[in-house]
């Protein structure tokens, strides 16, 4: 309060009359002071308890559901998918230990969520690609007219799904303009290999499938100017469904240079191309657990993708994130948990190769109007135990316009986890590289959590959230050793907390919809 020496009016003065008459009007003033502060005090307990009232109802529950989520029964799912993984080449993917970590995740919903969700597969196809053996590429016809040996992964590299096994001698060469974008350049290319710059306003895949179509028996797509490493893209239709074409020619990634020497000496160049390459399509399936109970019209779909690289067996990426998700599924089940919203558990295949089992789950869902109408929002749950973490939530701004405002509204709800418990996070885009995308592209609100990959942590990022600056968040990102050794059981537990916090809030919602539109409407 304000020292009253330092006024620079003089104080009020005192009530004139008797010692009585002051006393009395002391007594009066004090009980007056007395009820005013018994009043304060009662109003405001009363708006705190408006205040709070919209968490009322969620309290004891997230209490409860929070002590029933426990880290050790999430590290044992991972233990389990980790033993499966040995058994399928050390890896999960589609062709290794995929259907045995689905059949897992199955046995453990009809054992004990048989009475909260129904429980069903979906299944789909998909291009499987994979070099078997270091690809091959020299030239003749260039300099002083020997055969030179190009080295892979320095000189030229293959794309991913970039054809079948090939072996090409002495080819011509036919230097392509324009990116190749207009069919109509690559009329020459029959019978020759196609030398292309990359970087154009069209896509890789058009591209080089025209030139297929052309009659080419290659393509080299070879780096703009200002790119410096090769390029590793995947030359197949991104959303890729049955019937779709796949390459049957070989596509390989080549330094600037190299491109521009085969387009001056294209006169006299020929080249010998050798892949040794596997390319096949798989039947692959996504797993769902979609409650009995909740309001159908506002369907809240969560999803993790379940499989791994072959590379590894993908504990952290993404073991965490769909075994926390099975764990909460498993959680709400035991709990008898009573939900307002319809949830759909979404464990996703075939998400290492482009996403593909989010994308048949939403090209699915927009067949039917109605059931697409139907679904209000998407979390996604994808790495959250990165040994060298950062917590990291969705940045809802980064969404397409028109759902920035009702994606910014998930993110906020996963961020006030952290604010409760004073735990620092950081926003990321939502603009690629998870399954989040497909929902976004289709209208449907999403958000979700994660802990990072490949990338280095800064030393802001240290200083607020400790290990190791200039240091991958994950070094282990998808390698052989992205074992349980490599996962954070911290953060394991602090991202699988936050999201259950934000699921349980949305399944108990009533107001899922306004809330979604409405800036200014909390949750309740």
């Amino acid at each position: 309060m304000a020292d009253s020496s330092r006024e620079t009016q003089p104080l009020l003065p005192a009530a004139a009359g008797s010692e009585s008459q002051v006393r009395h009007h002391h007594r009066r003033r004090r009980a007056l002071y007395a009820l005013i502060a018994f009043l304060f005090v009662a109003i405001s307990i009363g708006l705190l308890m408006v205040l709070v009232k919209p968490d009322g109802k969620h309290s004891r529950h997230d209490r409860s559901l929070s002590r029933r989520l426990e880290t050790s029964a999430i590290f044992s799912h991972l233990e389990e998918l980790y033993a499966i993984a040995k058994k399928h080449n050390n890896s999960r993917s589609v062709t290794n230990g995929y259907m045995a970590s689905a059949e897992y995740v199955q046995g453990l919903l009809l054992a004990q969520a048989s009475g909260f969700c129904d429980i069903e597969t979906q299944e789909f196809k998909v291009p499987v690609w994979a070099e078997l053996e270091v690809p091959e590429l020299s030239s003749r016809g260039v300099g002083k007219g020997h055969w030179i040996h190009y080295q892979n992964k320095v000189d030229f590299q293959n794309f991913r799904n970039s054809g079948p096994s090939t072996r090409l001698l002495k080819q011509r060469v036919a230097g392509v303009e324009d990116y190749g974008c207009n069919p109509d350049d690559l009329k020459h290319v029959r019978g020759k290999v196609a030398v292309i710059e990359e970087g154009g306003p069209c896509e890789l895949w058009d591209v080089a499938h025209h030139a297929e179509k052309a009659g080419a028996k290659a393509v080299l797509f070879y780096n703009s100017p200002g790119r410096r490493n090769l390029l590793w893209s995947r030359i197949r239709i991104v959303a890729w469904k049955e019937g779709d074409p796949q390459m049957q020619i070989p596509v390989l990634s080549i330094t600037n240079s190299l491109g521009l020497t085969l387009i001056q000496s294209q006169d006299t160049a020929v080249l010998n191309i050798n892949t040794v390459n596997s390319q096949t399509v798989e039947s692959t399936i996504n797993v769902l657990c979609t409650t009995k109970g909740g309001n159908e019209d506002n369907t809240i779909v969560l999803g993790a993708h379940l499989d791994s690289v072959p590379e590894g067996p993908g504990m952290v990426d993404n073991g965490s994130g769909s075994m926390s998700l099975l764990e909460i599924a498993l959680v709400l089940a035991r709990a008898k948990y009573p939900l307002e919203n319809k949830i759909v558990f979404g464990w996703w295949g075939a998400e290492e190769i482009g996403l593909l089992g989010s994308r048949h789950y939403v090209r699915e869902l927009i067949k039917d109007k109605k059931k697409k109408k139907q679904v209000a929002m998407n979390m996604n749950f994808d790495m959250l135990a990165s040994p060298n973490y950062v917590p990291f939530v969705h940045d809802g701004r980064t969404a397409p316009d028109e759902l920035v405002s009702p994606s910014s509204k998930i993110d906020h709800l996963l961020i006030e986890y952290f604010d409760r418990e004073g735990q620092p996070y950081e926003y990321t885009d939502m603009i690629s590289g998870s399954d989040f995308l497909p929902f976004l592209l289709e209208g449907i609100p999403s958000g979700g959590l994660l802990t990072g990959a490949g990338e280095r942590k800064t030393m802001k990022q240290r200083t607020l959230f400790g290990g190791n600056a200039n240091s991958p968040l994950d070094p282990c990102y998808h390698q052989r050793c992205d074992t349980p050794e490599n996962v954070n059981k911290h953060a394991l537990k602090l991202m699988s907390q936050a999201a259950l916090y934000a699921i349980a809030k949305v399944a108990k919602a009533d107001n899922l919809r306004e809330w979604l539109v409405n800036t200014n409407v909390p949750l309740h």
